[in-house]
């Protein structure tokens, strides 16, 4: 292999794994200081690196937090790849819906909640989260769909607003997580799937 394409490819391994540090240390600071309680040198001594570091890969601290927004989205999603494989439909929402809950305590689904929170008053913030909640609405209604065409979704469902119900649910779950350490998350989940599948799911002989 080329030199000159082994080291591009070094560098970029190094500024991948570089990013990836800084934004789990975003994370732990949101989590635990909330939106305004750091700056981004806070960041890169946290992550390791000197405190010029943030600012050079994501300029300003609204950018990093954009990002953290992406990636907590981002390991989530991974983490449904990772899931047995089920019928499309009403056993994939369930098992999505279960795998929400399962991570709802992590400290990214706390970040995350309080970057939606703060996405209200931060415009450049409101922008990601909000296409963020476009694709999660998307993600939803294509299972919905795809329920009604394997037959355990009744066929008259209205598939847009079932998904943003859906994900009104698993947002609201958040802050109820965030709020109250006691809080059943799992069993509200159990709860939830329960009642969805008796509004949408068709009963079968």
């Amino acid at each position: 292999m080329d030199e000159a394409v082994k080291t591009r490819r070094t560098q970029a391994d190094r500024r991948e794994e570089a990013e990836a540090k800084l934004l789990e240390a975003a994370i732990r600071l949101i989590s635990e200081k909330g939106y305004d309680g750091f700056s981004l040198a806070d960041v890169g001594e946290a992550a390791g690196f000197s405190r010029g570091l943030p600012a050079h890969y994501f300029g300003r601290k609204e950018e990093l937090l954009s990002r953290v927004a992406q990636h907590v989205v981002e390991q989530y999603g991974a983490s449904l790849d990772q899931l047995p494989r089920s019928e499309p439909g009403l056993p994939r929402l369930a098992a999505t819906i279960r795998q929400y809950a399962k991570g709802m305590a992590s400290r990214g689904n706390r970040a995350l909640g309080l970057l939606v929170a703060q996405a209200v008053v931060e415009p450049g913030l409101r922008d990601t989260i909000g296409d963020l909640n476009a694709r999660g609405f998307a993600a939803l209604e294509a299972q919905i769909r795809a329920g009604i065409a394997a037959g355990n979704v009744a066929p008259g469902v209205d598939a847009p607003a079932q998904a943003r119900l859906v994900y009104a649910f698993l947002r609201g779950q958040m802050a109820f997580v965030a709020l109250d350490p006691t809080y059943d998350v799992a069993g509200v989940a159990e709860e939830f799937i329960a009642t969805l599948t008796a509004r949408i799911g068709v009963t079968r002989p």
